[in-house]
């Protein structure tokens, strides 16, 4: 079984994410989740996020279970080259798990906190169409990359 995802930034919008992967998560797909040792910051001259480790910090988030290997090579791509996927700790109620994470790739001088109900208000409008082009974009060269 593949590891969750824990997303802890814009993917964490119902909206976004069905935009991205192209569909709404089904019923039990999506889990609260904590991610102990990190925090969720701004991502230098972006509107999204990074994941930082921090020690004592705790940054909340959703685990996706039962993502299929095109959505994962989707999101890969969606990411793009200012992420790498890298795993990190979830706690799921009351237990400790491996997921993974997409994780900043630059260093992150100076960081401040970033929130999801913020970036909401602020930026969800005028990104959400945008964003849901680019995941399209994706999906059609994945589909032509792949064998019938």
């Amino acid at each position: 079984m593949e590891r969750p995802l824990f997303v802890y930034g814009t993917l964490r919008d119902a909206d976004m994410l069905a935009a991205v992967l192209g569909r709404p998560l089904r019923d039990g797909e999506r889990l609260a989740a904590v991610a102990p040792g990190y925090r969720v910051v701004h991502y230098p001259g972006r509107t999204y996020p990074a994941l930082l480790r921090t020690p004592g910090a705790a940054a909340r988030g959703d685990v996706l279970i039962r993502l299929t290997p095109f959505e994962t090579d989707l999101l890969d791509q969606f990411e793009g080259e200012e992420y790498r996927r890298g795993v990190v700790p979830a706690m799921i109620d009351d237990e400790l798990h491996e997921a993974d994470a997409y994780l900043p790739t630059s260093a992150i001088p100076a960081p401040t906190p970033w929130s999801l109900e913020a970036w909401q208000a602020a930026h969800k409008a005028s990104v959400l169409q945008h964003e849901a082009r680019l995941a399209d974009d994706i999906r059609r060269r994945l589909v032509a990359a792949r064998p019938n």
